[in-house]
């Protein structure tokens, strides 16, 4: 059956798949415990769902497996021009969330043609579980000092992807992904070194309240001084790429996403010019300039307040 799924998923587009258990190992729930102890996670109050990433059966009654997927979705950029900022690679054209959901509930429905009598439930990036951690139990990547997800195929340029089962398809121990016995990040710090923010606290730790990411997406309110300084610098309008573009794994890995539907239409594209960013005055406009894209999560007031910051 672990057979079927993986030819189905592949045949939909996903590029990795795995398998893990729906029990979470200590260390993971642990490091989250430690890390919303201490107030990493900023403002995402919706982070704070614990019980439910602590125990899958609290999503799903009498999940057993979760199946895992990655799909790959790299693509070069080139250096913004004057008077422009740049967008981070996922957001180039529509919203993974709607693309990979589309592919979620095809094989859902496969599962329920092939088990009738289990249930499932498939999250992309919005539900309260330990994707990472699930991946890395699955096998399919390990992660990094930057926290990303990274694999051997791709690195770390993968959108990742569950579905909770009570199927029983997890192995005992998922097969190591890296052909090695240390961890493939080493004695590495090229990530760490690099965030202009500082926002990498420790291996495999962010503080969400220093990350470029957070401050021009999930952030709300007025960016500090000190750190929107630096953001002009990056030129960082929407999101941040820096610590995956220094990861020696991605350098070696880089391959351009097979998925046109990542990339046509081009909606933000790899960069947009600020005055035209701020000549939106409405939300309507807005909507129709962005419709589809990842960029609408920074809603009109937020990218408008980004191209300020680029801008100077």
């Amino acid at each position: 059956m672990r057979q079927q799924i993986i030819n189905f998923a592949k045949s939909l587009g996903f590029d990795l798949v795995g398998f893990s258990p729906s029990k979470i190992e200590s260390k993971y729930l642990e490091a989250f415990d430690e890390w919303i102890e201490k107030g990493n996670e900023g403002e995402m109050s919706y982070m704070r769902k614990i019980e439910q990433r602590r125990d899958l059966t609290q999503i799903l009654p009498g999940a057993k497996s979760v199946i895992v997927l990655a799909l790959n979705y790299y693509r070069e950029q080139e250096d913004v021009k004057e008077g422009e900022g740049k967008v981070a690679r996922y957001a180039y054209g529509r919203d993974y969330h709607k693309i990979i959901t589309k592919k979620l509930k095809m094989l859902v429905k496969f599962l329920e043609e092939i088990a009738p009598e289990h249930k499932h439930r498939a999250y992309v990036d919005t539900g309260p579980i330990l994707e990472r951690a699930l991946a890395e139990q699955a096998g399919i990547g390990v992660i990094g000092k930057n926290a990303c997800l990274i694999t051997p195929e791709f690195g770390s340029w993968v959108f990742i992807s569950e579905i909770i089962t009570t199927l029983e398809l997890a192995f005992e121990v998922a097969p190591s992904p890296f052909k090695i016995k240390t961890h493939p990040c080493g004695n590495c710090r090229k990530c760490i070194d690099a965030c202009p923010t500082g926002a990498i606290i420790a291996p495999g730790v962010i503080d969400s309240r220093l990350c470029i990411s957070y401050l021009t997406i999930e952030n709300k309110d007025k960016i500090p001084p000190e750190l929107a300084e630096i953001i002009r610098k990056t030129k960082r309008l929407y999101g941040c790429d820096i610590c995956q573009e220094v990861c020696p794994h991605n350098g070696a890995r880089e391959k351009i996403t097979t998925h046109g539907e990542l990339t046509m239409p081009k909606i933000a594209g790899s960069e947009l010019n600020l005055d035209e960013v701020l000549a939106i005055k409405s939300s309507e406009d807005f909507l129709q300039k962005f419709a589809g894209s990842p960029v609408m999560r920074a809603k009109r007031e937020g990218l408008a307040r980004n191209a300020k910051v680029v801008k100077g």
